[in-house]
């Protein structure tokens, strides 16, 4: 006797395509996505379980984005433009997101320039974009949120980085006498690789800042954010100039968190009580002169910092970050 097998979807009972019992599918009717395994699941058990991921959360403050919900889990920042939240997208498939919503119609603009700029970042097809993009902001999409109670809203949605602590300017206001020395070495290194990359392809990132960049503790990594004013003008003089302005907020940057939240913080940073003199001479070179940012480039500014840590710190050597230090270890 001919045995035959139809496989069905298990949400909708739709029929689904042979390509089903060898690889993940999605269903052409309900959208569900289907993965064939060797377990088999009552089509009913199935229903109950996505009526319980599905269900609405008590206390809790759910929006609704292209047609998905989204449980708020904590707010994280409030910028210029925007509020920005983490939340968590309900239903089978539970995924992470951070979503940006505008303040006002203003700000409506402001999220779509930022989404079309990391859109195109994420297309970029030159040397490096296979490690350096999974390094830079993921935009899921934009698109209108409601649920909050304020009406609907424009949002753009990213993929949610994982471990990333808080932003440099929350690692600053932590550290009122100024982050260890050795810290800004690799927090200025890892700005630079991604400026470096992304100057190389004519970009510009035009707004860097404590608040525009997101912290790593365990592994040292720095995520830049906060794209709306970034701007591809090829390699011409603007492009130089736009570069070389990256490079000196760069060394603001630093030099921020060496000066710490305490003290004179209206005017200019300082270099910190404890910086070494090869890396503030650095710093103080990059932080105030365009013309020597544009000569050294990224990558230049990088090779004179590895000189300047090795000269003032010795070899290389990983020391453990605590963003947040608790005074007196209470």
């Amino acid at each position: 006797m001919l045995s035959l097998l139809a496989l069905s979807c298990p949400q909708c009972s739709a029929p689904l395509p042979r390509a089903a019992r060898w690889r993940t599918v999605n269903c052409s009717y309900c959208g569900a996505t289907i993965t064939r395994g060797e377990e088999t699941v009552e089509r009913e058990s199935f229903r109950a379980a996505l009526r319980r991921a599905n269900a609405a959360v008590a206390g809790g403050r759910v929006l609704t984005w292209r047609e998905a919900r989204y449980r708020v889990l904590a707010p994280l920042a409030t910028g210029e433009h925007s509020e920005v939240l983490l939340a968590e997208r309900l239903g089978a498939l539970p995924e992470r997101v951070t979503i940006k919503l505008a303040r006002d119609s203003a700000a409506n603009d402001v999220l779509a320039r930022e989404a079309a700029v990391l859109q195109a970042l994420q297309a970029l097809s030159v040397s490096g974009a296979a490690y350096f993009t999974r390094r830079l902001p993921q935009p899921l999409g934009t698109g209108v949120a409601e649920g909050l109670g304020d009406g609907a809203r424009q949002a753009l949605v990213l993929r949610h980085p994982t471990g990333f602590w808080g932003s440099l300017q929350d690692v600053q206001q932590a550290n009122p006498q100024g982050i260890d020395a050795r810290h800004a070495v690799w927090i200025w290194r890892r700005m630079l690789e991604v400026l470096a990359f992304v100057h190389g392809a004519g970009w510009a990132h035009r707004d860097l800042s404590p608040a525009h960049a997101l912290v790593h503790p365990r592994d040292h990594g720095v995520l830049v954010i906060g794209w709306s004013r970034a701007r591809q003008a090829g390699s011409g003089s603007a492009h130089a100039a736009d570069a070389a302005r990256d490079l000196m907020q760069s060394a603001w940057t630093v030099r921020a968190l060496l000066h710490g939240s305490g003290g004179d913080v209206a005017g200019e940073p300082g270099l910190g009580a404890h910086t070494p003199a090869p890396l503030a001479a650095l710093l103080r070179q990059c932080s105030e002169d365009a013309a020597a940012c544009q000569r050294l480039g990224a990558q230049g500014i990088e090779q004179s910092l590895s000189a300047a840590s090795r000269e003032a710190f010795g070899a290389p050597q990983f020391v453990h970050f605590d963003p947040a230090p608790r005074i007196g270890g209470a």
